[in-house]
């Protein structure tokens, strides 16, 4: 039971089962190429609208990291990213950090940023962004495997997941 109450707490919830028990780490790429981002190219060229967990990104920031209003599940961070998806193609990425789950992420331009968690698709006024990836922490809900997000090789959260 205490490695579930610490999940719940570190988390924020409340609500039972909401951490995943099977819920694995998966390793930070040594590079950042096409391959790397192979599963999101693909989920940008399919207009996938719906959420997809454990897909990673890679890529360089077009401009620093900037805050956005905090809400109802805390404040965040827009990582905008620019992502090779093909040999001489790019895609423009949103990564979104949770500044209580995550820690406050933040990145310079021109920073080398790696990220792994949940893939959603953009809406209009989220554009030029084509898509995005959030729920970059320890795993919140089943299915999802414990995500992170690496900025110049600092890597958050800085706590590990494992309870």
């Amino acid at each position: 039971m205490q490695p579930f109450l610490a999940c719940a707490l570190s988390a924020g919830l409340v609500t039972l089962g909401a951490c995943s028990a099977s819920a694995k780490d998966v390793s930070v790429p040594s590079s950042c190429n096409a391959a790397v981002n192979a599963q999101l190219a693909r989920l940008i060229d399919e207009h996938h609208d719906g959420p997809v967990d454990n897909v990673m990104v890679c890529g360089t920031t077009l401009g620093p990291s900037r805050p956005q209003r905090r809400g109802r599940h805390g404040g965040h961070q827009l990582i905008p990213l620019r992502v090779p998806v093909a040999p001489g193609r790019s895609a423009l990425v949103e990564v979104v950090t949770n500044d209580d789950l995550d820690g406050r992420v933040t990145a310079p331009r021109g920073a080398h940023v790696a990220a792994y968690g949940q893939y959603f698709l953009t809406s209009d006024r989220q554009r030029p962004f084509v898509a995005g990836i959030h729920d970059v922490h320890c795993a919140t809900h089943r299915g999802a495997d414990n995500g992170w997000v690496v900025v110049d090789g600092a890597r958050y959260p800085q706590r590990s997941c494992g309870f």
